[in-house]
């Protein structure tokens, strides 16, 4: 194991820079991006349904009806140990999301240009395992949503292992499963070398999803494939 994980991972010292940054992540969470606008001047967000994408608008409106995000901003302005308060954290963000896009992932095989402006870095959080069936349409999948990331850009993406269903209300779904192999070899394949990749142990088991591991891997483009 310690063999491959070398072979694999070529870089591990990475952090994350750029001023554009594409978010592709489940449904209409925005958690990830509260940190993330501390560094970035423009936020560039696609959804991949027409809930999520009209949940996402209207908080980023201000609507009333908008899901509350404030326990998740309050808990970002205590770990970032600073005096900027939660409404402040939400403002910031706001002013720095530039486009919010509806993109059908079975309508073409890559996000185009005219859609999505060339960024700097890519963010995924837990969707690759939902879109996709087979590891052929991770790949597929991974290149469409780095397809606007320039060479030298980076990719911050979180997927879950082992993962084999998760529920919504009685409805259960299927998830393509991988293991941390799976992941790193279909990033390398996609025209990246590993910078950093982790594992953290899933806290508990529970009826609602049901998965061992969450895998976290930064990693820069180094060709067009």
């Amino acid at each position: 194991m310690a063999k491959k994980r070398t072979r694999l991972v070529e870089r591990r010292t990475g952090q994350l820079k750029g001023e554009k940054i594409l978010d592709i992540s489940i449904g209409s969470v925005i958690y990830q991006l509260f940190s993330i606008s501390n560094i970035c001047k423009e936020i560039h967000v696609v959804q991949l349904t027409n809930a999520s994408f009209k949940h996402f608008k209207q908080w980023l409106e201000n609507d009333k009806g908008a899901t509350d995000w404030s326990y998740t901003s309050k808990r970002v302005c205590h770990l970032e140990s600073n005096r900027q308060e939660w409404k402040e954290k939400e403002d910031q963000l706001r002013k720095v999301i530039k486009g919010v896009y509806k993109w059908d992932n079975h309508e073409t095989n890559s996000l185009s240009s005219k859609l999505v402006p060339q960024v700097d870095c890519v963010i995924s959080l837990y969707i690759l395992n939902v879109v996709s069936k087979t590891k052929d349409d991770f790949l597929r999948n991974l290149k469409s949503f780095t397809s606007t990331l320039k060479i030298g850009g980076q990719l911050l993406l979180f997927m879950v292992l082992n993962m084999t269903f998760y529920k919504v209300g009685s409805h259960r779904y299927f998830c393509l499963t991988l293991v941390e192999e799976d992941v790193q070899e279909v990033v390398i394949n996609a025209g990246f070398i590993i910078e950093k990749s982790t594992l953290t142990k899933a806290v508990e088991p529970n009826d609602i999803v049901n998965y061992s591991h969450v895998c976290y891997i930064l990693a820069r483009k180094v060709k067009e494939v």
